[in-house]
Order: structure tokens, then sequence, then C-alpha cells
């Protein structure tokens, strides 16, 4: 028989009770885990460059948080904390649920997994309570939720991907145009491709992200809209 796997960190947490402030805690590891994923990536992120920025071993560290898992675990759910979800649900579930993304776009890769830490719960009762109140059953609420979400998660993940590509090439998206510009020029004059042409002549080349992730997300809450039936 398999060994049965250790309680999750919460559980664990919840079990310790509280003490004297101290000056290396699960909560300091997560700051600083979270800085260094701010700053170089959360593939940057080990216990190893954390306690060099602590000061401390990695050992120390461990003590705290048991596993890297642990410690994403925690990192995703401190993140979630800093959502500001006062006045949700206000009346309106399209603007609530535009509220739900947030500030830290590694933060796109966790989170596949339902999670129970205090903010993860906290942001799942708002979100939900964001779409009561429609005449839905919970499960359809759950996937007016889950879409728009989703969305934002696929527009991070698409921004994440284009960082990895310039960290990679040493190619920033200019330098990737003047490579690849002789043979869209060769493919466009064989005339096999009108889309391709389009897009290359009429397409914004470089608009803003803010602007383009608005126009987007309005786009699929116009259609969960037309789904439901409900007034925004």
């Amino acid at each position: 028989m398999a060994d049965e796997p250790p309680p999750v960190i919460w559980a664990r947490l919840s079990s310790q009770g509280r003490g004297p402030v101290r000056t290396l805690d699960h909560v300091a590891i997560t700051t600083a885990a979270i800085a260094l994923a701010d700053e170089d990536g959360i593939g940057a992120v080990s216990m190893r460059k954390i306690a060099g920025r602590m000061d401390h071993s990695p050992m120390a560290l461990y003590r705290h948080v048991g596993s890297k898992d642990d410690l994403t675990e925690l990192m995703y759910d401190a993140v979630l904390g800093e959502l500001e979800l006062t006045g949700i649900p206000s009346g309106s579930w399209r603007a609530d649920v535009t509220r739900l993304h947030h500030a830290h776009p590694w933060i796109a890769r966790f989170g596949h997994r339902p999670t129970l830490g205090p903010n993860a719960r906290r942001f799942l009762e708002a979100g939900l309570a964001c779409v009561d109140g429609l005449g839905l059953d919970i499960d359809a609420m759950m996937d007016l939720l889950a879409t728009a979400l989703q969305f934002t998660r696929g527009f991070v993940e698409q921004e994440l991907g284009e960082a990895e590509a310039q960290r990679r090439t040493g190619l920033d998206f200019a330098g990737y145009q003047r490579q690849t510009g002789p043979f869209i020029s060769q493919l466009l004059q064989e005339g096999e491709l009108p889309y391709l042409r389009r897009l290359i002549i009429e397409a914004d080349d470089l608009p803003d992200p803010e602007a383009l992730f608005e126009r987007r997300l309005a786009m699929v809450l116009d259609g969960l809209t037309a789904r439901i039936g409900c007034p925004s």
C-alpha cells in the first residue's frame, strides 16, 4: 500500500497556533520568494536563492516550508491576498469579474488544482458571489466565473511566453520582426496567404497590452451575457 501523502500545508499551519514574531517564518520566506519571482521569473525561485537573500541556510527554510510545492502554494495564496475584493458583489457581475485578475503574471502557472489557502477560499467565495442571483445553478455559476478567469490566464500565459522567448533568443519583438521579415516577404510574394497579408499590412504591430486585454475580455463577457440572458 502506498504511503499516505502528508497533510496539505494549510492543515499543518493551522495546527501550529500563534506564537511570537520570528525573523524567519513561512510569511517571510513567501515574501522573499515572491520578490525573487517578480524580479527574475518563477524559474529563478529556489530554496537556495531565497536562503541566500535572507542570510539563512536552505535547511533553515525547510523547517518552515516543507517543500517547493508548499512554497508555490504559499506564494499563490499570498498573491491572491493582494486582490482588492471590498464591495464585491457590487450588483454588476461583469464589473466584479473584471476585477478578479492580478499584477504578478507568473501566478498564471499555478492554481490549476483547487487550493485551500485562506486567500484562495476568500477569492472563491467572492468570485461565486459575483455571479450569484442570476438564476444559475452552482455548476453554471462556476462555468461563468471559470470562463472569464481562464481567458485571463491564457492571455497572461501568452505574455509570459513572449518574455521567455526574448530571454531564450536574445531578440525582442522588433528584433524578431527583423529576423522573420525576409521570409514573410517571400511568402507574401507567392500570393497564397491572403489573411497573412492582411495581418502584416493592416493589423496593429504593437497593440497596447492593457487595451488589448480589456477589449478581448469584453468580448468574452459579451458572449457570456448573451449565453445566460441576464443583464450585466
